[in-house]
């Protein structure tokens, strides 16, 4: 099976319509997987103010992106792409990207 470049994106647009309503959520997920089995270990979620915590904290959002995650880490790793073990999921009103980047990127963001 080859890897498909549009997989991620196509992914997180179902999960962006089935849950994001609102246009003023912003911020970012920080992900960091084990690279020794591909799976999520950590995620620090950035968000741009208190009320955006609140709406999901404890909600089927949440829990879907940390599955979401989960299973990009692996099927990129499946597939040995680049910087497969860690990235960020920006967070525009009801768009989501992911950019997949080096652990040192991730660590110095999580540390700003």
């Amino acid at each position: 099976m080859t890897y498909d470049s549009t997989f991620d994106q196509a992914r997180l647009d179902q999960l962006a319509k089935q849950h994001l309503t609102s246009e003023s959520m912003t911020g970012r997920i920080l992900f960091f997987g084990d690279p020794e089995e591909n799976r999520l270990d950590l995620a620090t979620w950035q968000l741009d103010n208190d009320e955006d915590y609140d709406a999901i904290k404890g909600s089927d959002f949440k829990l879907h992106m940390m599955e979401l995650l989960d299973a990009l880490l692996a099927y990129r790793a499946q597939h040995d792409q680049p910087n497969a073990s860690q990235g960020v999921v920006h967070v525009d009103g009801r768009r989501l990207s992911i950019e997949w980047l080096p652990k040192a990127d991730v660590e110095a963001m999580r540390n700003s």
